[in-house]
């Protein structure tokens, strides 16, 4: 069982920001809770993102993110002392939604690095990215049924889309049910797995060489990503005509 968190740990940064080159990681660094999702923490990823993908700011090349002490996330934290009020929830999910959204609208690509747990909230938020990396025995989860909640946060989707409906059916409804990263490579939800240990050196690595493309048109490759997964051919191609031309002129401007 994990302790209860002590006032000493409350009070400490629950997010770490690092920057090289042209990539930054987010770390979530709760590892006493296995960084379980506080209403801090949330509050804290949220306005980093938001800070990240500001037009007027510093913009990186691609965006990591983890979690410290070899697990990614075992999701919200359902121990805070006031997990059952509807209004303090409404803050939490108020909190996430503006995680979510600062992700789709993200300029960048942004790749997660999965190690130990990645359960409710935390597999919600590895599955908002554009690419998973996993140690190969990392597990992931959806255990909100249990806790008195749904998921929230697009899994259900994600992984409809994603692997199929067996294997979200598996995870949303069975009573404790894990799955390996390395399965989950195989139906498509995860996109690369390492030796555990091994998927934040990778991930960093994969979104250095992301990074270095140009800019403008690695903006064009995932908004295209993202703008068009759900739609069916025909519009899914007029999206693919809108950003074709948008690169197009934007090489006519700047001819190398």
């Amino acid at each position: 069982m994990t302790p209860p968190e002590t006032a000493a740990q409350r009070a400490e940064n629950p997010l770490l920001v690092e920057r090289h080159g042209r990539v930054v990681t987010l770390t979530l660094d709760r590892p006493h809770r296995r960084n379980a999702m506080s209403t801090e923490m949330l509050s804290q990823l949220a306005h980093k993102l938001r800070e990240l993908t500001d037009p007027g700011g510093d913009a990186p090349g691609a965006l990591v993110l983890t979690g410290a002490g070899g697990t990614f996330s075992s999701g919200a934290d359902t121990r805070e002392p006031d997990w059952r009020d509807l209004s303090r929830r409404a803050v939490r999910r108020a909190h996430f939604r503006t995680v979510f959204a600062a992700l789709h609208e993200a300029p960048f690509p942004v790749v997660a690095a999965v190690e130990g747990y990645a359960l409710g909230g935390g597999l919600e938020l590895a599955l908002a990215c554009d690419l998973v990396v996993a140690g190969e025995g990392a597990l992931f989860g959806l255990p909100e049924l249990g806790v008195g909640a749904v998921p929230g946060g697009g899994a259900v989707h994600s992984l409809l889309r994603r692997a199929g409906r067996g294997v979200a059916a598996r995870i949303l409804l069975i009573p404790g049910e894990r799955v390996r990263a390395d399965e989950l490579a195989r139906l498509g939800a995860v996109d690369r797995t390492v030796p555990d240990g091994g998927a934040l050196a990778e991930a960093q690595a994969l979104a250095a060489s992301v990074a270095a493309q140009d800019p403008a048109l690695l903006e064009a490759g995932v908004r295209l990503l993202r703008d068009s997964g759900h739609l069916d051919r025909t519009a899914a191609l007029g999206v693919e005509n809108g950003y074709w031309w948008q690169a197009a002129s934007a090489a006519n401007r700047n001819p190398a």
